[in-house]
């Protein structure tokens, strides 16, 4: 390798680091930043939203309360009179002159005292009476009065017993005014009776009451097409009543029922959100512009120290690589290894030595799963050739000593497993369960799964182990790690089990049961998820 092939290939390392770095930095400071800025913004006027949605449903109650009060005292009037026994009795007495009228007529307001609650509520009432010895005048009219005004076309062609009417009336200054009437039929003792009570709310009073609740949004109380009442221009009580068409942008609407009306509240949130959300929480959008500028700046200069010093790991290995290349040099090349091999397999077959033609072809087969490590896994099908290959070999060694069976589920042929796996715990069946035993002993592979576990188990009739032994090992299996592999005593099961926990998350369940002069089996179950994920 050149001085130049080296600075090329410390510069191409170098300009991958920074993208590396770059698109660290972009994915996980850049855009997470950009998502809780998004988040803490979107949560900020969610939050504004809902207390502007509070507010304003907290106003359209205040309204319907206030409305309502205001009518329920027209309605306790009403009631009163009719249930009243006595002023059924005074609306359908014939008087025969209008003096016994006259004095009948003080009479009833002396001993109904509705002239003090008259004072007292603000209300305005007139009984219309369909009784012509009455004399119109003040609270008594007679009912061809009524005839033809707005408000009795109303009733008569609602056949209403009770409820509420929104006209304008003409006052004793001759000015139309917006009027609200709350009418009540007297007809409790007599059902056919055509005598009716109407009270006049007084609309500027309910219209003060409304604009006196302070809050800040402008509101209209509406029936189907008016505006009715409201805190804004349409207040005005010389004024007719506005077209609910002409209202934009409602932002809230809540609808009530009074007596015989369907009204709305309908509020405008004309307020500025963005203003609003600022100012109700401007120091946590004080905190998130320090945040944006203080923990870019903060991560820039962690990730430029791991940069550095990633330069500086990528130098030295780099130099490693170099030391051991020129080490390689020096060594065998692994193919004339293999050629050397194949020309004395070759050689034997010509000279019908079958039996060492085979031995060389197995060891040519482990020689090069040895070698040949571009990869750390592989299928199952591939491992247990190689399983075969060293059994087949060990054959010649033990001869009739050994006999081995080797079972595999179709299901498991192309699942992946860590190299060498298999046929580390295979080979120390062979060495310390078979080689110290006198008589014939069998190595089974047996290889199975359920779906969600693929059970690997390997099991020999050679000499076991004690109960010491057995757990010292099955500790080491279950609890494999690096610091293992530098003691003493199968490193390569250690080893073969780290790499199987490590590929599997540690996941992996390891079992053994041994028994001296019996055997041993080993059973290992991993997830399925891990063997088809590496495919």
């Amino acid at each position: 390798m050149t001085k130049f092939d080296s600075y090329f290939g410390r510069f191409i390392s170098k300009t991958t680091s920074k993208r590396r770095l770059m698109a660290f930095y972009i994915v996980f400071v850049i855009i997470p930043i950009l998502l809780v800025d998004g988040l803490v913004v979107s949560g900020a006027f969610r939050a504004e939203k809902a207390a502007r949605e509070h507010t304003m449903e907290n106003q359209a109650n205040a309204i319907t309360y206030t409305f309502e009060n205001q009518i329920d005292q027209a309605a306790k009037l009403g009631n009163a009179l009719y249930s009243s026994l006595y002023v059924d009795r005074f609306l359908n007495t014939e008087f025969k002159t209008n003096l016994e009228y006259y004095n009948a007529y003080h009479d009833f307001f002396d001993d109904t005292l509705l002239k003090l609650v008259e004072g007292q509520s603000g209300l305005n009432f007139c009984i219309y009476i369909d009784n012509d010895t009455v004399t119109n005048g003040a609270e008594f009219q007679r009912l061809d009065q009524a005839v033809g005004t707005d408000w009795y076309t109303y009733v008569e062609e609602s056949d209403l017993n009770k409820g509420l009417y929104f006209g304008r009336r003409k006052t004793a200054d001759s000015q139309i005014q917006k009027t609200i009437y709350y009418f009540q039929r007297l007809n409790y003792y007599n059902r056919v009776s055509r005598n009716i009570l109407l009270v006049i709310i007084d609309y500027g009073k309910i219209s003060d009451s409304i604009s006196n609740l302070n809050f800040e949004n402008r509101a209209y109380v509406c029936d189907n097409s008016r505006v009715i009442l409201s805190n804004s221009k349409y207040s005005n009580i010389n004024k007719d009543y506005g077209l609910k068409l002409d209202l934009k942008d409602i932002s809230y609407s809540q609808e009530f029922q009074s007596y015989n009306q369907i009204l709305t509240v309908d509020v405008l949130a004309g307020n500025n959100s963005f203003l609003n959300a600022f100012k109700s929480r401007w120091y946590q959008f004080l905190l998130l512009i320090i945040v944006n500028m203080v923990l870019p700046i903060y991560v820039s200069s962690i990730l430029n120290t791991v940069y550095q010093n990633k330069l500086k790991e990528q130098e030295s290995f780099v130099a490693r690589k170099n030391a051991e290349l020129l080490a390689l040099h020096s060594q065998i090349n692994p193919h004339f290894l293999f050629n050397a091999l194949e020309s004395i397999r070759m050689h034997s077959l010509l000279k019908q030595e079958t039996e060492t033609s085979k031995m060389v072809e197995h060891l040519a087969k482990l020689q090069r799963q040895y070698t040949e490590w571009n990869e750390d896994n592989v299928t199952i099908e591939k491992e247990i050739e190689f399983v075969n290959a060293y059994l087949e070999l060990q054959k010649y060694r033990f001869g009739d000593r050994l006999s081995f069976d080797i079972d595999v589920e179709t299901e498991c042929l192309k699942l992946l497993i860590p190299k060498l796996t298999i046929v580390t715990f295979v080979e120390n069946a062979c060495i310390h369960g078979i080689e110290s035993k006198i008589t014939p002993g069998w190595i089974f592979v047996r290889i199975s799964t359920d779906g969600e576990f693929m059970t690997l188990e390997i099991e020999d009739t050679g000499n076991g182990m004690g109960e010491e032994e057995e757990k010292n090992l099955l500790r080491r299996m279950r609890f494999a790690n690096i610091e293992m592999l530098k003691e003493k005593g199968r490193v390569g099961i250690v080893n073969a089990c780290l790499r199987l926990k490590m590929m599997s998350e540690d996941e992996a369940v390891f079992d053994l049961d041994s028994e001296p002069g019996t055997g041993t089996l080993v059973q290992i179950m991993v997830p399925v998820k891990y063997l088809k994920g590496l495919l």
